[in-house]
């Protein structure tokens, strides 16, 4: 290999080496542990309405004939203080709230055979408040959904 070729590539190294020396240095590239803030009492519930979804969406697959115990927490779904930071529209956050408690209520309600459609309601109704505050579950909303014969 030619000396120039070679000097070349000493060259490149030692460039390589001194930016990430450089970067080592640098408080701002250093990636470590961050801490994580404890989830909030909305998020919690949340959780906790996914979960129970979850649970009917299993039930209703498996053609169970009760559905899983009335979760009682919903009840906290307007009052639940949201993760810090998080803006929550007065207006349109207790509509979409009340929305998911009745569709819960009708899920509970309807007749065995309605059930995959009164299920699909809860879960539109998660889709439509999530459209609007905090979208990040959509994703997964929109895998919740059953087939309805």
């Amino acid at each position: 290999m030619p000396i120039t070729a070679r000097l070349s590539i000493l060259l490149v190294l030692i460039g390589l080496l001194a930016c990430s020396a450089q970067q080592a240095d640098d408080p701002r590239m250093i990636v470590g542990p961050q801490e994580v803030a404890p989830p909030s009492e909305l998020a919690l519930l949340m959780r906790h309405m996914a979960a129970h979804a979850d649970s009917v969406k299993i039930g209703l697959a498996r053609g169970e004939k009760e559905l899983p115990p009335f979760p009682t927490e919903i009840e906290k779904l307007l009052t639940a203080t949201p993760t810090m930071d998080m803006h929550i529209d007065p207006i349109t956050f207790p509509t979409f709230g009340k929305d998911y408690q009745a569709k819960v209520a009708a899920l509970y309600a309807a007749a065995r055979k309605d059930r995959p459609q009164a299920y699909n309601a809860l879960v539109q109704s998660c889709a439509n408040c999530h459209g609007t505050h905090c979208p990040g579950p959509l994703m997964r909303i929109k895998k919740m959904y059953v087939k309805v014969q």
